[in-house]
Order: C-alpha cells, then sequence, then structure tokens
C-alpha cells in the first residue's frame, strides 16, 4: 500500500531492512519533531521514525545518536527502551530508524486522574525506569559518554541555555516566530531580563553533571504492560541528572503546581540529588515547555482541535511552575516581582 506522506526511498530502504514489503504504513503522531509511522508488519508492528532535514537541520547527529543508544540499551538493559530494527541514511535528504512498537500509552496519558494513589504508582514506575537507566550508565559511562559528545547538540552549557530562554521570550508572544538555533541569545531576544536569566541558570551551570536522557517526560514513558519503556534517546546529553527529573515533575497531570512542586521537593531529597539545581532545571524546562505548548496549540488549531486544546491547558501549569522555581531561586521580592512582570507580559492575550 503506497503512501504519499512517506518519502519513496525511506520506505524502500526500511522496508528492504524489515523484509517486508508489502506492509501497510500510517501516521502516528502530528506535533513532534520528527514524523513517526506505524508498520503493519508480520508478527509485530513496527514504528519508523523519519528524520528530515526540512524540519530539522540537525537531523542526522540525533538519527545516529538515537540509533546507537538503543543498539547498546538493547544488548545491555533490554526492555527498558525499544529494540532498533533497521537504520537507514540518505544524506541530505532523510534519515529513519525502524524500532520495535512498544505501545501507545504514555504515562502522560494516564495522569489526568484526581487518585493520589495512581499518581504514586505512576511516578514508582517511572522512577524504577530511571534506576535502570542509572544502572547501564554507571556500567557503561564510557560509551554512553562518547555518544553524547559525539556532537555540541544538547549539550547543557550556558549558551544553550541561554538560547532556549530567549526562544521562549520570543514564542510565548508570538508562536509563529522561528529563531535560528545559532543565533546569539541577546540578539534574539533583546529585552529579555538577561541578569535574571543569569540567577535562574547558574545552579544548572555549576552542578555535577552524569549521563542523562535529556527528555524525561511522561511524554517520552511508555506504557508496556505494567512497566515503562522510555523513548526518544535522540538527546542523550551529559549534564546534571537534575535536568531529567525536571522533565519529570513538571510535567502537568501530578497534580497541582504547588502539591506537585512539594512532591518534586521530596523526590530529588530522595535521590539525593542538589534542590537549587532541580529549581534551576525546572525553570529552564518549564517555561520552554510553555513556550512549545503555545506554539503547538497554534499550530494544531485546525487540524486537530483536541491536542490543540490539550496544548492551551498544559500552558498555564507550566508558567505556574516556572514563578514557583523562580521563587525558590530568586528571594529579593523586587527582583521576583519583575520576573514575574516580564513573563506576565509575554504570556498570549496580554
Amino acid at each position: 500500500m503506497k503512501n504519499p506522506d512517506v518519502p519513496h526511498h525511506l520506505r524502500v530502504a526500511i522496508a528492504a531492512g524489515l523484509g517486508d514489503a508489502s506492509a501497510s504504513w500510517r501516521p502516528m503522531a502530528t506535533d513532534g519533531r520528527h514524523r513517526l509511522w506505524l508498520i503493519e508488519s508480520r508478527p509485530h508492528p513496527v514504528v519508523v521514525k523519519g528524520y528530515l532535514p526540512g524540519i530539522d537541520i540537525y537531523y542526522a547527529h540525533r538519527w545516529r545518536r538515537e540509533e546507537r543508544a538503543l543498539d547498546l540499551l538493547h544488548r545491555y538493559a533490554p526492555g527498558l527502551a525499544p529494540q532498533p530494527l533497521a537504520a537507514a541514511h540518505a544524506p541530505g535528504q532523510w534519515a529513519a530508524l525502524a524500532m520495535q512498537h512498544v505501545g501507545s500509552h504514555s504515562l502522560a496519558d494516564s495522569l489526568p486522574t484526581d487518585s493520589d494513589a495512581e499518581r504514586k504508582q505512576a511516578l514508582g514506575a517511572a522512577l524504577h525506569a530511571y534506576r535502570r537507566f542509572q544502572a547501564v550508565t554507571v556500567r557503561f559511562g564510557p560509551m554512553l559518554r562518547a555518544l553524547a559528545y559525539q556532537s555540541d547538540l544538547d549539550r547543557i552549557t550556558r549558551r544553550t541555555l541561554e538560547r532556549r530562554y530567549a526562544s521562549a521570550f520570543v514564542r510565548l508572544p508570538d508562536p509563529t516566530a522561528s529563531p535560528a538555533p545559532t543565533a546569539s541569545p541577546r540578539r534574539t531576544a533583546p529585552d529579555a531580563p538577561w541578569d535574571l536569566v543569569d540567577t535562574l541558570i547558574k545552579p544548572l551551570l555549576n552542578s555535577p553533571r552524569r549521563i542523562v536522557h535529556n527528555g524525561f517526560s511522561p511524554l517520552n514513558l511508555i506504557w508496556n504492560d505494567d512497566r515503562l519503556v522510555v523513548i526518544d534517546w535522540e538527546t542523550l546529553a551529559v549534564a546534571p541528572p537534575e535536568i531529567d527529573f525536571a522533565d519529570l515533575l513538571t510535567f502537568p497531570g501530578w497534580g497541582s503546581p504547588d502539591h506537585a512542586a512539594q512532591q518534586a521537593a521530596n523526590v530529588i531529597a530522595d535521590q539525593g540529588l542538589r534542590l537549587d539545581t532541580f529549581w534551576s532545571a525546572a525553570a529552564e524546562r518549564s517555561l520552554t515547555y510553555a513556550a512549545t505548548a503555545h506554539v503547538r496549540s497554534h499550530r494544531l488549531r485546525a487540524s486537530n482541535p483536541p491536542l490543540a486544546n490539550t496544548y492551551r491547558q498544559r500552558l498555564p501549569r507550566y508558567l505556574h511552575w516556572f514563578h514557583l522555581a523562580a521563587a525558590e531561586l530568586i528571594h529579593d521580592t523586587p527582583t521576583r516581582d519583575r520576573l514575574r512582570a516580564t513573563v506576565a507580559a509575554l504570556r498570549p492575550g496580554a
């Protein structure tokens, strides 16, 4: 069955790798950085992730990193991540990775619940998956570090953090803005409160580092029976581990932001991590995801209204999280009020 949405040579290459040229392809997701298709292959369905240069100029780096990470994880931590099945690259055109279909129900899907017991159980499953990941990083640290350092992408540096803040400051008021990924942050957002941003990012820059998933969000944790499988390994990095917990714990769905923030503080203490570093990571992640939610709700409002509405609902929760985190890092009330006013002015509809 032909599908005009799939580049022809990508389809041919992946079909050859899987040994099934007749299986039908259908798109899976409409809101991520890359393209996803589900192949109704025998004996089990397969997911194909397509990395396209028109969408991501760094597509080849991310494809290569994810393919190698999945290969290593499949060998040494089976079940933690999808099994890679085939990979192909047409330089300058596309790259693709076929992998085991581990399920369609994410942790994010199961979080809109009023049951504290169910949320506690879900958090326990997420922490169990993270412990498995940590065990692999301890055992195979040199290999994973080499993989993370193969390019400058996704490193947690002053420059990358400032670029994320600049992008958020620009995209919150204008969801059609598309700042260049390598542009100077201060040129991208010249009116941003850079003195305050410096205070927000300092703990993250000064903390001990180890290998991190760098996208450990409930959106990337997929239920497979009663355990969670971790997907999206393309941003593997070396950074403070608190950044993975910021991805996990600032996601809307863990209860009210105030309740979730107290829960997060307990988790960070239990993990033996630094609370100020967690707040630093939470401030950046929550503001970045607020901007992303605004962009995606705008982009999907015509093609997928229910999903666009989901993003609209997440946006204020992420902003609430940002203010909670900023309050933990900036103790001077007038300074904190200045930051709050600046962000409020950027908020959609302000």
